[in-house]
């Protein structure tokens, strides 16, 4: 595969989990250049990356088709009624744009939910951000 353009913006996505103690995440920053890190949030604060690296070629293509898609299929959207209690949330920030999806406590794999999504924008969000924690584990 040929090596894919770089990020107009930084790519952030959020995986993240409401508790008792507050909200603790796991964020992923990939920068224009294909570097990432992974870091921790606890509460409000983000600790310092507990890992960085750079996106090979390949990955670099497949993680610019799928974020493609993910801003083409737009906001996914969210079910009426209340947010769950200890939600799940999976959010993408991306060249002034902001998606969210708030899943139930634990929220399970995100390949398993992505093969329930309710829409084509759901879908495509939880695949950016498995396919993300894929390419980043190491």
């Amino acid at each position: 595969m040929t090596r894919a353009s770089s990020l107009s913006a930084p790519l952030t996505i959020k995986d993240s989990q409401s508790g008792f103690a507050g909200e603790t995440a796991t964020v992923w920053t990939i920068m224009p250049d294909w570097t990432y890190m992974i870091s921790r949030q606890v509460g409000l604060q983000t600790l310092d990356p507990e890992r960085q690296g750079r996106l090979n070629p390949d990955q670099q293509v497949r993680l610019k088709e799928m974020l493609d898609r993910a801003v083409a299929a737009g906001q996914p959207k969210q079910p009426a009624g209340t947010t769950p209690v200890n939600a799940r949330r999976i959010s993408v920030s991306y060249d002034q744009t902001q998606s969210m999806l708030t899943l139930p406590a634990g929220g399970g794999d995100l390949g398993a939910l992505r093969a329930v999504a309710r829409n084509d924008a759901a879908g495509a969000l939880m695949e950016l951000a498995e396919q993300v924690r894929r390419m980043t584990s190491g």
